[in-house]
Protein backbone atom coordinates (compact mmCIF):
# COMPACT_ATOMS: atom_id res chain seq x y z
CA UNK A 1 0.00 0.00 0.00
CA UNK A 2 1.23 3.46 -0.89
CA UNK A 3 -0.07 6.80 0.45
CA UNK A 4 0.05 9.66 -2.09
CA UNK A 5 -1.30 13.19 -2.50
CA UNK A 6 -4.23 13.33 -4.90
CA UNK A 7 -5.33 16.20 -7.12
CA UNK A 8 -9.12 16.15 -6.78
CA UNK A 9 -9.41 18.77 -9.55
CA UNK A 10 -8.30 16.08 -12.01
CA UNK A 11 -11.43 14.49 -13.53
CA UNK A 12 -10.05 10.93 -13.44
CA UNK A 13 -9.03 11.27 -9.80
CA UNK A 14 -12.43 12.72 -8.88
CA UNK A 15 -14.14 9.79 -10.59
CA UNK A 16 -11.95 7.32 -8.67
CA UNK A 17 -12.74 9.06 -5.37
CA UNK A 18 -16.44 9.01 -6.24
CA UNK A 19 -16.19 5.26 -7.00
CA UNK A 20 -14.56 4.76 -3.57
CA UNK A 21 -16.82 7.12 -1.65
CA UNK A 22 -20.13 5.58 -2.66
CA UNK A 23 -19.56 2.02 -1.42
CA UNK A 24 -17.78 3.33 1.71
CA UNK A 25 -20.60 5.68 2.69
CA UNK A 26 -23.33 3.20 1.69
CA UNK A 27 -21.73 0.84 4.22
CA UNK A 28 -21.74 3.59 6.86
CA UNK A 29 -25.39 4.41 6.11
CA UNK A 30 -26.28 0.74 6.63
CA UNK A 31 -24.18 0.59 9.81
CA UNK A 32 -26.00 3.51 11.40
CA UNK A 33 -29.40 2.60 9.99
CA UNK A 34 -30.17 5.48 7.65
CA UNK A 35 -30.97 5.44 3.97
CA UNK A 36 -29.06 8.52 2.90
CA UNK A 37 -25.94 10.46 3.86
CA UNK A 38 -24.74 13.73 2.29
CA UNK A 39 -21.57 12.16 0.76
CA UNK A 40 -23.81 9.83 -1.25
CA UNK A 41 -25.16 12.89 -3.07
CA UNK A 42 -21.70 13.93 -4.31
CA UNK A 43 -20.79 13.71 -7.96
CA UNK A 44 -17.37 13.75 -9.59
CA UNK A 45 -18.03 17.41 -10.37
CA UNK A 46 -18.95 18.33 -6.79
CA UNK A 47 -15.83 16.53 -5.57
CA UNK A 48 -13.68 18.48 -8.04
CA UNK A 49 -15.15 21.72 -6.68
CA UNK A 50 -14.99 20.84 -2.96
CA UNK A 51 -11.67 22.62 -2.30
CA UNK A 52 -10.44 19.85 0.01
CA UNK A 53 -6.92 18.42 0.06
CA UNK A 54 -6.78 14.65 -0.47
CA UNK A 55 -4.42 11.83 0.39
CA UNK A 56 -5.10 8.42 -1.10
CA UNK A 57 -4.04 4.89 -0.34
CA UNK A 58 -3.18 2.96 -3.48
CA UNK A 59 -3.14 -0.83 -3.71
CA UNK A 60 -0.60 -2.79 -5.75
CA UNK A 61 -2.60 -2.08 -8.94
CA UNK A 62 -2.52 1.70 -8.21
CA UNK A 63 -6.25 1.76 -7.46
CA UNK A 64 -7.44 4.17 -4.75
CA UNK A 65 -8.73 1.95 -1.92
CA UNK A 66 -8.79 4.57 0.82
CA UNK A 67 -8.71 8.35 1.10
CA UNK A 68 -8.74 11.17 3.62
CA UNK A 69 -9.46 14.82 2.89
CA UNK A 70 -9.04 17.96 4.93
CA UNK A 71 -9.37 21.72 4.81
CA UNK A 72 -7.05 24.22 6.40
CA UNK A 73 -9.32 26.95 7.71
CA UNK A 74 -6.69 29.02 9.49
CA UNK A 75 -2.97 28.54 9.96
CA UNK A 76 -3.56 26.73 13.26
CA UNK A 77 -6.80 24.87 12.43
CA UNK A 78 -7.63 21.95 10.12
CA UNK A 79 -10.81 19.97 9.62
CA UNK A 80 -10.82 16.38 8.44
CA UNK A 81 -13.71 16.30 5.97
CA UNK A 82 -13.84 12.64 4.95
CA UNK A 83 -12.07 9.40 5.69
CA UNK A 84 -13.10 6.41 3.65
CA UNK A 85 -11.91 2.90 2.95
CA UNK A 86 -13.37 0.63 0.30
CA UNK A 87 -15.41 -2.14 1.98
CA UNK A 88 -13.21 -4.80 0.33
CA UNK A 89 -10.16 -3.33 2.14
CA UNK A 90 -11.51 -2.87 5.67
CA UNK A 91 -9.52 -4.09 8.69
CA UNK A 92 -6.14 -3.71 6.96
CA UNK A 93 -5.00 -0.57 8.78
CA UNK A 94 -5.68 1.76 5.85
CA UNK A 95 -7.58 4.31 7.93
CA UNK A 96 -4.73 4.36 10.46
CA UNK A 97 -2.11 4.75 7.72
CA UNK A 98 -4.02 7.64 6.17
CA UNK A 99 -4.48 9.46 9.50
CA UNK A 100 -0.88 8.91 10.53
CA UNK A 101 0.40 10.32 7.24
CA UNK A 102 -2.01 13.26 7.29
CA UNK A 103 -1.16 14.27 10.85
CA UNK A 104 2.57 13.90 10.28
CA UNK A 105 2.50 16.02 7.10
CA UNK A 106 0.84 18.94 8.85
CA UNK A 107 2.84 19.28 12.10
CA UNK A 108 2.37 23.04 12.30
CA UNK A 109 -1.39 22.57 12.71
CA UNK A 110 -2.15 22.73 16.39
CA UNK A 111 -5.86 21.95 16.27
CA UNK A 112 -7.61 19.23 14.27
CA UNK A 113 -11.36 18.71 14.17
CA UNK A 114 -13.51 15.92 12.75
CA UNK A 115 -17.11 14.76 13.10
CA UNK A 116 -18.41 11.21 13.03
CA UNK A 117 -21.89 9.79 13.47
CA UNK A 118 -22.40 8.64 17.07
CA UNK A 119 -23.22 5.06 15.98
CA UNK A 120 -20.11 4.77 13.80
CA UNK A 121 -18.11 3.04 16.53
CA UNK A 122 -15.17 2.02 14.30
CA UNK A 123 -14.61 5.64 13.16
CA UNK A 124 -14.90 7.03 16.69
CA UNK A 125 -12.45 4.43 18.02
CA UNK A 126 -9.96 5.22 15.24
CA UNK A 127 -10.00 8.95 15.90
CA UNK A 128 -9.72 8.43 19.65
CA UNK A 129 -6.66 6.18 19.16
CA UNK A 130 -5.04 9.15 17.41
CA UNK A 131 -5.67 11.51 20.31
CA UNK A 132 -8.98 13.04 19.27
CA UNK A 133 -11.33 13.74 22.17
CA UNK A 134 -15.12 14.02 22.06
CA UNK A 135 -16.28 17.60 22.56
CA UNK A 136 -19.99 17.79 21.85
CA UNK A 137 -22.75 16.48 19.61
CA UNK A 138 -25.07 18.00 17.03
CA UNK A 139 -28.13 16.77 15.16
CA UNK A 140 -28.08 18.10 11.58
CA UNK A 141 -31.23 16.08 10.82
CA UNK A 142 -33.48 14.09 13.19
CA UNK A 143 -32.03 10.63 12.48
CA UNK A 144 -28.35 11.69 12.53
CA UNK A 145 -26.32 12.62 15.63
CA UNK A 146 -22.76 13.75 14.99
CA UNK A 147 -19.92 13.75 17.52
CA UNK A 148 -17.36 16.55 17.17
CA UNK A 149 -13.87 15.38 18.10
CA UNK A 150 -10.84 17.63 18.54
CA UNK A 151 -7.12 16.87 18.67
CA UNK A 152 -5.56 19.80 20.46
CA UNK A 153 -1.82 19.65 19.96
CA UNK A 154 1.05 17.94 18.24
CA UNK A 155 3.38 16.26 20.77
CA UNK A 156 6.22 18.46 21.99
CA UNK A 157 8.85 16.50 20.06
CA UNK A 158 6.86 17.14 16.86
CA UNK A 159 6.83 13.44 15.98
CA UNK A 160 3.75 11.33 15.65
CA UNK A 161 3.83 7.63 16.12
CA UNK A 162 1.16 5.12 15.40
CA UNK A 163 -1.05 4.60 18.45
CA UNK A 164 -1.06 1.19 20.11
Amino acid sequence: MNIVRLDIRDRGTAEEIWALQHPAYRLEAALIGVSDLPPLRDTAESLQACGENFLGCLNDEDEIVGAVSYEREREEFCTICRLMVHPDYLRRGIGSMLLERLLSEEPQSLVWEVTAEIRNYPALALYERFGFERQDTLKPIPEIEMVRLVRLAVPENGKLSSPT
